[in-house]
């Protein structure tokens, strides 16, 4: 399935939450995973042990577009859990040092993340414009993540890509509590999601 655009040329990275975290988003921040408390987690157990082993957990993970596959098993693990999408613009990633896992942690020969830049040129953008998820090369590029070493702070927020209007109107009542003006869109964009 080819797209019109390059992954490599868009503007956002995608962070899958339940909608469930999004107050606790607003009042904290979205933090790395080693900071949390309680959250509706969405994580496979084998992966996380992996992850703490190489301190991915010190990063908030971010991925280079929706319905990857890490979104999709997600999605489809947990069929009654709504979701959201929260953006970041691709360039305050780059400002923020965030660094760049080129593709699924697991699968590297030997774990590394590298700096934005770096990290922005050692992806293969073209095997990642296949997403042909029954290859295994292509599925695991597909999962490449952008991390962020601190907390993001909800007026950062690009835009929030929710599923349907029902949803547009809990993330907009709850960002009001916060905000006198929202700072971020919020978006229904239904082909984001599965189902």
């Amino acid at each position: 399935m080819k797209h019109n655009m390059s992954i490599r040329d868009q503007k956002l990275i995608y962070h899958l939450t339940s909608i469930q975290n999004f107050e606790s988003i607003l009042q904290s921040g979205l933090l790395p995973r080693n900071q949390l408390d309680s959250f509706i987690d969405v994580a496979d157990a084998e992966i996380i042990e992996f992850r703490e082993a190489n301190s991915i957990t010190d990063y908030v993970p971010f991925h280079f577009f929706s319905k990857n596959p890490f979104d999709g098993r997600v999605q489809r693990d947990r069929p009654d859990e709504e979701f959201i999408y929260i953006t970041l613009k691709r360039s305050y990633a780059k400002d923020n040092g965030f660094l760049i896992i080129p593709q699924h942690p697991i699968s590297m020969e030997e774990f590394s993340m590298y700096s934005y830049e770096e990290g922005f040129d050692v992806i293969d953008w073209e095997t990642m414009d296949v997403r042909d998820y029954h290859n295994t090369l292509c599925k695991n590029i597909c999962m490449a993540e952008c991390v962020s070493p601190s907390l993001i702070d909800s007026s950062d927020f690009h835009c929030i890509f929710v599923k349907n209007a029902d949803q547009k109107k809990i993330i907009t009542d709850l960002s009001s509590k916060y905000y006198d003006k929202i700072p971020y869109m919020v978006t229904v964009n239904s082909n984001m999601f599965l189902g």
